[in-house]
């Protein structure tokens, strides 16, 4: 029966960590190591999973000084003794057999690589029990398109490829940190197990860093792309023509979390830069396999950017 590590950073998450770990305790596959790490919490989250240590001989229990999210899963990867490794977000929360399925997608499959395309979350409900392999130069598309989410939770990997490989997170990269590890990870394997059912539970907590909109943190992400671009050793025309897409997105993602939050003046030179970009770079939106409503999207906001940031900033504020 392989070993399953599950790497949990923990950071301001007191009134979720418990939901957390008990969901992790609970899964219907029994030979796991649950390694939590408290990346210098100042909440209430260090004692909590004190707590659920001593409760459980199979859970073990890291704290360190701050160092993001990245440093705290490298502590992780380090002392895990898992065959695989998986990941779960401190206030998110997983189904019993989040483990058994994502261990029996790449074992079936004969992959070193799980990447899971649908969770739950307020956004999607959809899950199928459809699973299939696809090459990794293919995985790298979907990621930049959005097929699969960028996230290194509701994934699995095999131990002895990352070690072997030396693949760990960049701790300089607090936002974009997941993208850039799969994107490494999938320079060096052939194929990658896709699976498309709702194992895990992405929850919108309000008070996470990662889910609020920063500015500084949206630049980290181009960063992060910038960096991603450097590591490839597996490149196409449609990778290429994705990774533009992605970061083209970046822009309206910025320029509408300026918006919402009333921030536009103060960056008036980036929203400006955004705005120019999604003009002048259209052409990409409308050359990369995205869905017609999101094509529609990007044509909008390039030839009426005007109306579309009234009309934003109009629904953000009444919401």
């Amino acid at each position: 029966m392989k070993k399953v590590s599950i790497i949990v950073p923990v950071y301001n998450v007191e009134n979720y960590i418990l939901k957390t770990v008990e969901s992790i305790e609970n899964q219907d596959y029994e030979n796991i190591e649950i390694i939590l790490i408290d990346d210098g919490s100042p909440d209430n989250s260090g004692k909590i999973i004190d707590e659920l240590a001593q409760k459980n001989d199979k859970i073990i229990c890291i704290h360190k000084e701050n160092g993001g999210v990245s440093s705290a899963r490298n502590v992780g990867l380090k002392i895990a003794t898992g065959e695989y490794v998986t990941f779960v977000d401190g206030d998110d929360w997983v189904e019993p057999n989040y483990i058994s399925y994502l261990l029996k997608l790449v074992e079936k499959n004969k992959c070193e690589i799980g990447m899971n395309k649908n969770n739950y979350s307020e956004y999607n409900v959809h899950s199928s029990n459809r699973e299939y392999i696809v090459k990794a130069e293919k995985a790298i598309e979907y990621i930049y398109l959005g097929n699969i989410f960028v996230a290194v939770w509701n994934k699995i990997y095999k131990m002895s490829f990352l070690r072997d490989n030396n693949i760990f997170f960049d701790e300089k990269v607090w936002y974009g940190e997941g993208m850039l590890f799969n994107i490494d990870c999938l320079q060096v394997v052939d194929n990658v197990a896709i699976g498309e059912k709702c194992v895990y539970h992405q929850v919108s907590n309000p008070n996470s860093a990662m889910r609020k909109f920063n500015v500084n943190s949206n630049l980290c992400g181009i960063r992060s792309l910038e960096i991603q671009k450097t590591h490839w050793r597996k490149s196409n025309s449609a990778i290429v023509d994705a990774w533009n897409y992605h970061r083209l997105a970046f822009n309206l993602t910025i320029a509408r979390g300026l918006l919402k939050n009333n921030m536009e003046g103060e960056y008036q030179e980036l929203y400006d830069s955004c705005i120019h970009n999604l003009q002048s770079q259209l052409w990409i939106s409308l050359k990369v396999p995205i869905p017609l409503r999101e094509k529609l999207t990007y044509i909008a906001w390039a030839t009426v950017p005007k109306l579309m940031s009234s009309r934003y900033k109009r629904r953000a504020n009444m919401s």
